[in-house]
């Protein structure tokens, strides 16, 4: 290892890392040794007390990795860093740490600090105060929130101690009766982090997760306690003060504010809902706060004396609905015009921001409350008030209007979309009309509704079912909805049944635009006809027969109430969960989408009409098991592909099938081959205690009896490493186990991992993948020629020259000693070549192999003794 000024590329950018994480450079990572990295190695030297050169040698860089290695273990054993711990600079460690610091409550800038090493190692903060004008770092951090959350405002959370921060202190002391000694000693710090610990405990029982460690203050606790704020209708500062306590640490629950009767003290969403309908229906609530106060009463009082009755100004169930039946014809009106808010009677932001910007768009006082002009313009004219007919005429005001005009603008005929029958649109009527031979007289009544039924194109792309769901999707965009509840629809219209209840007249309006009607599906207005329809064609599926429902399928549900099926729909997706239905009729009276799980004792049934089921697989499972083989097969292709070591054998002359080892290289000595096997039998027998993980920063193998070895992909190239993530995460999270068998006068080494492999929703299939090198041990004679290949085979005879050379030392490698010094030693082999399908150059990982070398003779001479002993 050698890198000084002028170095360049991955290595000097882990330097770099290293030293940021120690505290010794906090200039840019870009891999460029230049004036300001050769500095932070001086500084680093001079900590360790060696020659501070700024050049990073051997001595160097393992002062380095002792360093990060102590870290590395510290935040492995409190659950921050996962894996081995190799001491190398890497992304991983630096993560880890930051997301410590994080859950400390720490700066989180990936530099291991007094603080942060005081955290980690779990020493004392002795040496830490007292804290005073100047001091910087975490604790002056934490120290600053702290004051924050406890409405002593330092002014900013910057991690120096500086005047306003004295300030705030001095503030605390007061309140708290502490002397005004100027600094923050170890007695007043705990006393802060015992009421942060009460604040975070009841935030946490709450259901408000806080980050830091307890009693430590940070960012996430400011923001946990504003959402608190929020959501139960109180400032939202991040200051825990009188009202906020109150609520936080009183016995009271929040969501109990909110429920009826609403009265003095009320706070919440309903209460807001309120004062938006008081303010709808021209009562001046004063404010839209959430918070039910005088000024809230004294306008409910005004709406019971205009409705006549006692002034208690309280809000009961039965004042609520009656506040609700006047601001659902508001919110029908505003629908009309375009507004995507619900028709319900809650008058919510989304409903009052509709009034508001209704307003503004029209000229008019933007103050939320509809009065004589605003209604005006919402209702066509001051006694009009939605749809009351199916025949329309100048005046005409409603959602069957605003439907009629959207259908006109799709002939491309002028006309404003806004649900208001004015002089415009009555032009456009009689054009219509004149065009296609009708009474040219502006009156759009049912002649005109039959021709516009006519006129307006059937839909023609897709299949039949997928038609099917188009047209219900068509009619979701246009947004019917009734304005009185009189079921007076363009679909009854259609049918010829105006007047009565329209989810099957809808679903055959669906069907007639999808050119369905009558052979896939009836045209039907009574939903048991439909269901004996669909039962007469023997394609009538009952909820609980284990049927799948399917994309255009008509669904019917079962009104326990009436007896009978009484309501209808379309499935237009869904999963193994459950489904959504486009639907006309149902809860709001409007055309909507709602989602149903499958297992919902209210469906009845389904109407077959041959769609692609909502989730699963058409294949059989003979077709579906074949398919899944083929897939592996072609993973296993790729794997090879992704390497470029692998040349000698002809792609088109290897037999690739299941449960068999397809040979990718071999000579007399060497053989490399990977196999797929169905099921985990192969990769469960492997030794559990010897494993190897891929990921992308590098190859970790591990037996339980030695510490790790890790090998980097320092100098491979950006191509491999890419391919090498790929693969890592194609892998997975499971880590690959290592087998050593012998086959006759082969020594085989296999690199298994888990392969899942599913061939739609209901196919899945567990496979064992693996890459085996395999060693002839009675090749000896041969072994001087392999000095005469190419440079990965030279690293094979490095490794028999180390295998000789623990043969020298008389250690007997027999089959019982292999699972020791053997596995060691060819697992260099395993790793470097067996598993060269991950494309590691070894010329460009020359240290690592010599590192690993160097490793194996450790390891191996830890051994010998047992070996000896055996």
């Amino acid at each position: 290892m050698l890198l000084k000024a002028g170095s360049s590329g991955e290595q000097v950018k882990a330097l770099q890392r290293g030293l940021k994480i120690l505290c010794c450079y906090s200039g840019t990572l870009d891999g460029k040794y230049g004036g300001g990295t050769e500095a932070a190695v001086q500084k680093f030297q001079k900590q360790q007390g060696i020659e501070a050169d700024g050049i990073v040698g051997d001595e160097t860089w393992h002062c380095l990795v002792e360093e990060l290695f102590s870290l590395g273990t510290a935040l492995k054993e409190q659950g921050f860093y996962k894996g081995y711990v190799s001491g190398a600079p890497s992304v991983k460690l630096y993560e880890a740490l930051c997301a410590f610091q994080r859950a400390r409550g720490l700066q989180p800038d990936g530099m291991a600090g007094a603080a942060t090493r005081a955290r980690l190692f779990r020493y004392g903060e002795s040496g830490v105060f007292p804290l005073d004008l100047g001091s910087k770092g975490d604790y002056v951090w934490n120290l600053q929130y702290a004051l924050f959350a406890l409405c002593c405002n330092p002014g900013g959370m910057d991690g120096v101690y500086g005047s306003a921060t004295a300030e705030a202190v001095r503030k605390y002391r007061k309140r708290y009766g502490f002397p005004d000694n100027g600094v923050v000693d170890s007695t007043l710090f705990e006393h802060s982090k015992e009421k942060i610990r009460r604040i975070q405990r009841a935030l946490r029982e709450k259901g408000y997760p806080t980050a830091a460690e307890e009693g430590y203050a940070d960012a996430n606790l400011i923001e946990q306690i504003r959402a608190y704020q929020k959501q139960n209708w109180l400032t939202a500062d991040g200051q825990v003060g009188p009202a906020t306590e109150e609520l936080l640490f009183g016995a009271v629950q929040g969501d109990a504010l909110d429920s009826l009767p609403l009265k003095r003290k009320s706070r919440g969403e309903r209460v807001q809902n309120l004062q938006y309908a008081l303010r709808m229906l021209c009562i001046d609530p004063n404010g839209t706060d959430g918070i039910f106060g005088g000024g809230t009463e004294a306008a409910v009082k005004k709406y019971q004396k205009r409705s006549q009755l006692a002034e208690s100004g309280v809000v009961d169930t039965a004042l609520w609905g009656r506040l609700s039946a006047e601001i659902k014809p508001l919110q029908e009106a505003l629908r009309n015009k375009g507004y995507s808010c619900r028709a319900d009677g809650v008058a919510d932001t989304a409903c009052y921001q509709a009034v508001l910007d209704f307003q503004r768009k029209h000229a008019l006082s933007a103050d939320g409350m509809i009065g004589k002009g605003t209604k005006t313009l919402l209702f066509g004219d001051a006694n009009a008030g939605g749809t009351l007919s199916a025949v329309l005429r100048e005046g005409s005001s409603g959602s069957l209007t605003r439907y009629l005009q959207q259908l006109l603008a799709e002939q491309n005929y002028a006309v404003t979309v806004d649900g208001v029958f004015g002089s415009e649109m009555k032009r456009a009527v009689e054009n219509f009309q004149q065009k296609h031979g009708l009474t040219s007289d502006g009156i759009f009544g049912a002649q005109s509704w039959k021709k516009l039924f006519e006129v307006r194109s059937k839909l023609a792309l897709f299949s039949d079912t997928m038609r099917f769901v188009q047209a219900a999707e068509i009619e979701l965009q246009l947004g019917f909805a009734e304005d009185y509840e009189n079921n007076i629809t363009p679909y009854g219209e259609w049918y010829g049944l105006n007047g009565e209840s329209w989810c099957a007249m809808f679903v055959s309006y669906c069907a007639y635009r999808a050119n369905m009607l009558p052979v896939f599906v009836p045209r039907f207005a009574y939903c048991p006809d439909g269901v004996n329809y669909y039962r007469k064609m023997k394609r009538y599926y009952k909820r609980d027969s284990g049927y799948i429902p399917k994309v255009g399928d008509v669904i019917f549900f079962y009104n326990y109430r009436k007896g009978r099926v009484a309501h209808t729909g379309i499935v237009v997706e869904g999963d193994a969960r459950g489904i959504f239905v486009i639907d006309g009729n149902g809860i709001e009276n409007s055309v909507r989408k709602s989602w149903h799980s499958l297992k919902e004792d209210t469906i009845d049934g389904y109407g077959d009409n041959g769609g692609l089921p909502i989730y699963g697989s058409l294949l059989t499972e003979e077709e579906a098991e074949r398919q899944t083989e083929n897939q592996v097969l072609e993973y296993l292709k790729e794997i090879v592909q992704s390497t470029p070591y692998l040349t000698r054998v002809d792609d088109a002359s290897v037999d690739w099938k299941l449960d068999k080892d397809i040979f990718l290289y071999q000579d007399i000595i060497t053989k490399v081959s990977i196999k797929a096997t169905r099921g985990v039998s192969w990769y469960q027998r492997c030794n559990p205690n010897t494993t190897f993980d891929i990921s992308p920063d590098g190859i970790t193998f591990s037996d339980s009896r030695y510490a790790p070895f890790t090998a980097t992909y320092e100098g491979v190239s950006k191509e491999g490493i890419l391919r090498l993530s790929s693969i890592a995460l194609s892998i997975g999270d499971t880590p690959g186990r290592v087998e050593l068998s012998v086959e006759g006068k082969w020594t085989k080494l296999s690199l298994v991992f888990e392969k899942t492999v599913e061939s739609g929703e209901h196919h899945s299939t567990n496979f064992s993948v693996g890459l085996t090198f395999w060693l002839n041990m009675d090749a000896g004679s041969l072994l001087a020629e392999a000095a005469t290949v190419q440079s990965y085979e030279l690293a094979l005879y490095d490794m028999r020259k180390l295998r000789n050379h623990l043969q020298a030392q008389r250690l007997e490698l027999t089959q019982e000693t292999l699972k020791g010094v053997l596995t060691i030693v060819t697992i260099g082999l395993g790793i470097y070549v067996g598993i060269s399908f991950l494309y590691l150059a070894l010329t460009a990982a020359e240290m690592a192999v010599l590192e690993f070398i160097e490793w194996c003779c450790q390891r191996a001479a830890e051994l010998a003794p047992v070996i000896n002993a055996q």
